[in-house]
């Protein structure tokens, strides 16, 4: 499985970045009385959001990262996480797409993906 270019920065700016539990729950309403749910599963994906400030150097390193040894995305890879406040050190992620670039000027461009974290 592919690692995380050591070239690219190992934490987003700072340290932060927003995460989305796993929802576990199917819902559903019936036709009559209040809606009913249940466990869907244990494990479930969470989702990150993980803006990275990076050089112009840094955004090719990590389309080639990305377009080159993910498959487009495709594949999963292992990603340092030590922002867990869960203690993990490397999880397997995915990138989801779209990411998106803002260019900050003075040659930074805030790059923010869409990270999911496999169970």
């Amino acid at each position: 499985m592919p690692t995380w270019p050591a070239t690219l920065p190992q934490e987003p700016n700072g340290g932060n970045y927003k995460e989305t539990p796993p929802n576990l729950l199917i819902q559903f309403k019936p036709d009559f009385g209040p809606g009913m749910d249940r466990r869907r599963g244990h494990a479930g994906v969470r989702k990150l959001s993980l803006p990275f400030d990076l050089t112009a150097e840094e955004v090719e390193i990590l389309e080639n990262f990305v377009y080159e040894d993910l498959a487009g995305g495709a594949l999963p890879f292992n990603f340092p996480w030590p922002p867990d406040p869960r203690g993990t050190e490397t999880v397997s992620a995915k990138i989801v797409p779209p990411w998106t670039y803002e260019h900050r000027g003075a040659g930074v461009h805030r790059v923010t993906l869409e990270v999911e974290i496999l169970p």
